[in-house]
């Protein structure tokens, strides 16, 4: 059953046994195992509930209805913008389909660094199968893969350099493109469709125009949980709503669930909250091409082909090195990207069917910190603050010097990096000047769709925020299961790595 808050015409006082936050990747996973193992099970969704036809294809009405703040959630020096899903499936109904593993490296690393042994690649093989076979999880079909990603593929392979087509959770994708604002199509199995329905099949309670606003701890184990409907759009307050139970999954995402336990009083024995942050982030490249070269970037799936021939990852250090991807399905992020104004702005603008858009994708190390303050109608505010390490940006240098010699053996007449004022390059050999690309307030823009680590996993309250099953230190039947759990950047892209460690620690409760 779905609940809307619109439905919702008195303060609410509801009981059940387990509470899930949140219905993205994590919450949706969790929210099915819990009620197919037969308990009373409840979600609750700060977003709204969208269905295909809701999905028109426009920016300005799909941001604000699908995306956190519209969409403009931001580091609090205004350089990254941090992207979140804010519905009902969150982040599944608005990311590009990519399906990637955490690699052995990774998981290598984290048992160097905070202790986690049992996390291994055996003890999530169950996970990724049933994870894999709920999804569909298959390589993009060549049908749907665009110019924008194939030119990538193909200059790749002239140079000697690893690049592949993608695996995607797609089913019965029409090459559409837009699938940043939503699919119109239900052409990519996201929680929306996926484990949502099936966890309401068995018995759960979808409450969505609700937000979570912090946990109150009973007798014994059990807990009350205080929400508050909100106006859908809006999100002002409208109505309490409290929930008692007996367990909670907090699944918010790596900018909210912190906020969560700071507000129940929680944080005093967990110094490691709302630290650790990581963003990956993403910088959009730009290749402007000839007549000849028709390559609609806005068309066919985005991000189904990647250049890995730069990853670098060791148990040492984790993942590294970067790699890219085409992008594309939105023209408005694109256009504010170009360094140019009036009418030369217009002049690039015109050129768009001719523009390749690529990301490039630099993996980083915890560098950043979530704090709170709140309204006075219990909204929470975050304030992201993130250092962007000084052997990163050598790396996003490196990448922009190989993503701009890629683009220019494509046959690019021009190259453009996302900042305002950084010249296009015209020629290879003016890559030299990547050097002196300006990193700063005001100058680049950057993109951040894989936030994660601000409860970390480890093995103490000292020096982590939950356990090796994902139970919070120190709280009897509190979990969190979503990106904040990653101790370091678990891959490229995180919608498999999340619902992964959420299958494995599901399961491991229900095993209790």
């Amino acid at each position: 059953m779905i609940i809307q808050g619109t439905s919702i015409t008195k303060p609410l006082a509801l009981s059940t046994h387990t509470v899930v936050v949140g219905s993205g990747s994590g919450g949706g996973v969790a929210a099915y195992h819990v009620a197919a193992a037969g308990f009373d099970t409840i979600v609750v969704e700060e977003g709204g509930y969208h269905v295909a036809s809701e999905f028109n294809q426009r920016e300005e009405d799909m941001y604000p209805m699908l995306y956190r703040n519209g969409g403009q959630q931001m580091t609090s020096d205004g350089i990254i913008n941090v992207a979140q899903g804010s519905c009902y499936g969150g982040g599944t109904v608005i990311n590009t389909s990519d399906c990637v593993p955490i690699p052995g490296e990774v998981l290598a690393h984290w048992q160097r660094i905070v202790g986690t042994k049992d996390v291994t690649e055996a003890s999530l093989e169950d996970s990724y199968k049933r994870v894999r076979e709920h999804l569909n999880v298959r390589p993009n079909r060549k049908g749907i893969l665009n110019r924008n990603n194939l030119l990538l593929m193909e200059t790749a392979g002239k140079l000697g350099w690893k690049a592949g087509v993608m695996e995607s959770n797609r089913k019965g994708c029409v090459g559409s493109g837009y699938c940043l604002l939503g699919c119109a199509y239900d052409g990519r199995l996201g929680t929306n469709l996926t484990y949502l329905p099936w966890a309401i099949e068995k018995g759960a309670s979808v409450y969505v125009d609700v937000r979570c606003d912090r946990l109150e701890r009973l007798g014994g184990s059990k807990y009350r949980v205080h929400c508050t409907a909100v106006e859908r759009g809006t999100r002002k307050a409208r109505l309490p709503l409290t929930i008692e139970c007996e367990r909670v999954v907090l699944a918010a995402g790596s900018i909210h669930t912190p906020a969560i336990l700071q507000r129940s009083g929680f944080d005093s024995g967990l110094p490691q909250l709302g630290k650790n942050l990581t963003l990956q982030p993403q910088l959009g490249v730009l290749g402007v091409f000839d007549d000849s070269q028709q390559i609609v970037p806005w068309r066919g799936a985005p991000q189904s082909v990647d250049v890995s021939e730069f990853d670098h990852n060791t148990p040492e250090h984790g993942l590294g090195g970067f790699r890219f991807e085409g992008i594309g399905g939105v023209i408005g992020p694109v256009v504010v990207a170009i360094p140019a104004f009036g009418r030369e702005l217009k002049r690039y603008a015109s050129l768009m069917r001719h523009t390749s858009v690529s990301l490039l994708l630099v993996p980083d190390q915890p560098s950043g910190e979530v704090s709170y303050q709140w309204t006075d109608d219990g909204r929470v505010v975050p304030k992201i603050d993130y250092i962007m390490a000084e052997e990163w940006k050598q790396r996003l240098r490196e990448g922009m010097r190989k993503l701009g010699r890629l683009l220019f053996e494509a046959g690019a007449k021009e190259v453009i990096f996302g900042n305002q004022v950084f010249p296009a390059l015209s020629n290879p050999d003016q890559l030299a000047k990547v050097d002196q690309f300006p990193i700063a307030p005001g100058y680049s823009s950057f993109t951040s769709a894989h936030n994660q680590g601000t409860c970390r996993m480890g093995l103490t309250a000292a020096t982590s925020v939950v356990d090796q099953d994902l139970k919070v230190h120190g709280l009897d039947n509190v979990y969190v299961m979503d990106g904040s759990v990653m101790p370091t950047s678990a891959s490229t892209h995180v919608m498999i790595p999340i619902m992964v460690m959420a299958d494995r620690a599901v399961h491991r409760m229900l095993e209790k």
